[in-house]
């Protein structure tokens, strides 16, 4: 099995504990774990990353404002000459906090939308959520910061992704990223579209009609070797990015805020690789056992197994596989197997 050298993009999940009680969160964040790392500790991580050639880190949660330390985190980092970014609920960040985060030395911030006013308050669980993330943009721009948004598609909003992006486009919004609401951690099935309905997703990501469509891609548990690939990946045009697999252990690596290793932050403890207290990070990344899953990827079964793609796609997300429940060789919310008459035009 092949060791890939270092990984690319670590998301790190520096606290648990939330201001949101999101009923989509796949991760059961509300409060901080107890034996969350320490100044020292997640500054020692920073090092190790940067050591490991790790170029990109995305400061996520929880809520990773909630974190007291978060800007000597990101100032470590950006010593170390890695790119720092931040997903946020919005919820605690004013104009304050949009200054110490244009000074920490992050230049794009992510921002949760879910929907129009109503239903991104039901979804996150606080009266008044829609009207502090906008605040939240507004606060970020004034600091000369770029400001994108990413939206979870479930079944409360699938309908509503046209007024999401009239709302996001009046708040200055400069980019939105589009990702499938999984059944993992607090988020049951009821709420996860189906998957006959991801091709709706597709086509609204990759409609070039309007003039005036705000830059969308889709993230990469979405779609999978269509037609429209790369465009579905790229908010940039000539498209700059496309599907090659699941990258989870290879280019990607997750970090929770307890030192634990996974290829993906989304994926469940099963998928655990160890933890930065009992080993370092380049044994646990350098391991030739590790992220077995998806370095040496079990045999394709179902309806993946017969695709010509396989040997490409791998199944497309393993945290979306695992989650459907037909184990990592077959995915059911690949756009081909779900449309299949639709999978051949763009």
């Amino acid at each position: 099995m092949t060791v890939p050298p270092s990984p690319q993009i670590c998301v790190w999940e520096v606290t648990l504990a939330c201001n949101a009680a999101c009923l989509h969160c796949g991760s059961w964040a509300g409060r901080a774990r107890p034996d969350e790392l320490s100044t020292d500790e997640a500054l020692a991580a920073c090092a190790a990353m940067a050591e490991l050639g790790v170029r990109e880190v995305t400061l996520s949660g929880g809520e990773p404002l909630l974190r007291p330390d978060w800007p000597e985190i990101v100032r470590a980092l950006r010593g170390h000459g890695v790119l720092v970014e931040m997903i946020s609920n919005g919820l605690s960040l004013d104009a304050a906090t949009a200054a110490r985060i244009a000074l920490s030395g992050i230049r794009t911030v992510s921002l949760s939308v879910d929907g129009d006013a109503p239903v991104h308050d039901r979804l996150r669980g606080v009266a008044g959520a829609f009207g502090r993330v906008m605040a939240a943009a507004r606060a970020l721009r004034a600091e000369g910061l770029r400001v994108g948004a990413v939206t979870q598609v479930c079944r409360p909003n699938l309908d509503l992704l046209p007024v999401i992006e009239s709302g996001l486009r009046e708040g200055g919004f400069g980019a939105w990223q589009l990702q499938l609401t999984m059944p993992i951690g607090r988020c049951g099935r009821d709420l996860a579209i189906d998957p006959s309905q991801v091709r709706r997703v597709v086509d609204f990501i990759t409609d070039d009609s309007r003039p005036d469509r705000l830059p969308r891609y889709g993230a990469d548990n979405i779609g999978w070797m269509l037609p429209c690939e790369p465009a579905l990946r790229s908010v940039v045009r000539p498209t700059d990015r496309a599907f090659c697999g699941c990258q989870a252990g290879l280019r990607v690596m997750g970090l929770t805020s307890d030192g634990t290793v996974r290829g993906c932050l989304s994926m469940p403890p099963v998928f655990d690789e160890g933890n930065l207290r009992q080993r370092s990070l380049r044994e646990i990344w350098q391991n030739e056992n590790g992220f077995a899953y998806n370095r040496a990827p079990p045999a394709a079964t179902g309806p993946c197994r017969d695709c010509g793609f396989v040997r490409l796609c791998r199944g497309g997300c393993k945290t979306l596989a695992h989650a459907a429940g037909r184990g990592l060789g077959e995915n059911p919310y690949c756009a081909r197997i779900a449309a299949p008459e639709q999978a051949g035009s763009s």
